[in-house]
C-alpha cells in the first residue's frame, strides 16, 4: 500500500502510523499476516507532505 501525508503534522501522524506497525494485529479475511514493514525510506517533498509504501507478506489459511 502506497500513503501521503500531506502537509503540516505529517511527521507526527507518520510516526504514529508506523511506530508499532510490527506489533499491529490485521484482520484479513483468510489470510494469515506474516510481516509488515514500511518499505524502503519515505519520501519527504517540499510541501511538507510524506510518501511511504507499506508492504504485508501474508499467507493463505
Amino acid at each position: 500500500m502506497r500513503f501521503r501525508i500531506p502537509g503540516l503534522g505529517a511527521e507526527g501522524i507518520f510516526a504514529r502510523m508506523t511506530g508499532d506497525l510490527t506489533d499491529a494485529e490485521f484482520a484479513i479475511p483468510k489470510q494469515i499476516v506474516a510481516d509488515v514493514v514500511v518499505y524502503g525510506a519515505p519520501a519527504r517533498e517540499r510541501d511538507g507532505s510524506i510518501s511511504f509504501s507499506i508492504e504485508a507478506l501474508t499467507i493463505e489459511e
